[in-house]
């Protein structure tokens, strides 16, 4: 199951998009920077997390795909994906406690720790855009396979540039698509035939060898539609999540 959640979370800002976005050529939100469309050809996504790879990925796509806000030229805009797992278990003193068993008051004290942890990973890549005086907006998606959830949104959003950082232990396997990052997964899969995939490892562009496999074409596994979480958050942050089924 996925659920696609660009919280951190919660924009501050009122009105959203409606509707499910595969019905919806161009997606606008409201966010901190006015009107946000999602899907665009200038548009660039870059996944960010946890290793030292995706800050040399965003700061490649800094210097490399975006226009600066200052320039007299339109701006590019830049958004952050970050892929992080579903809750199916909170701490509990004797161990862990399965989310359904939990009590409101213990989830809702747990998932402002793990909103808070986000907040603080993404700080960094965000003062990173600031510095270079880009427009930013960050989407995170709450999913167990981060490979499989950003062919979805690559699909979803009709993404054509998407940037991806990699390690240095792994970029030899990945140049011949014989490892299994979330880099590489992404190219093995349809998903990859609409969009332009950068893979960047210590700062530089990974030429990666075509996939000689014929794929099929990609459908996303489930339908998303945009949702706002208010708080008082400074930054503006887009939403998905899965519909609910009616009871």
């Amino acid at each position: 199951m996925q659920r696609w959640n660009n919280e951190i979370e919660e924009d501050e800002e009122e009105g959203y998009g409606r509707g499910g976005l595969e019905s919806v050529p161009e997606s606008p939100f409201e966010g901190t920077s006015g009107t946000v469309f999602l899907t665009g050809e200038d548009n660039v996504y870059v996944g960010v997390g946890k290793g030292d790879s995706s800050m040399e990925a965003l700061l490649w796509a800094l210097a490399n795909l975006i226009t600066s806000s200052s320039s007299s030229s339109p701006s590019t805009l830049l958004f952050l994906v970050h892929v992080f797992p579903e809750t199916h278990f909170i701490p509990y003193p004797l161990g862990r406690l399965a989310k359904e068993q939990a009590s409101q008051e213990q989830l809702e004290a747990f998932m402002s720790q793990e909103r808070e942890k986000r907040r603080t990973l993404l700080n960094k890549f965000l003062r990173a855009c600031s510095d270079s005086k880009v427009k930013v907006e960050t989407v995170l998606v709450e999913s167990d396979s981060v490979a499989k959830a950003i062919q979805d949104l690559i699909s979803i959003l009709n993404i054509k540039q998407l940037v991806l950082g990699i390690d240095k232990s792994n970029a030899k396997k990945a140049k011949s698509l014989k490892g299994n990052t979330v880099a590489e997964q992404i190219l093995r899969s349809p998903a990859a035939e609409t969009c332009e995939v950068k893979v960047i490892c210590q700062g530089k562009v990974i030429e990666m060898e075509k996939p000689v496999t014929e794929r099929t074409p990609f459908k996303p596994s489930i339908q998303l539609e945009p949702k706002k979480d208010d708080s008082n958050d400074p930054f503006g942050w887009i939403c998905f999540s899965k519909p609910k089924a009616s009871s």
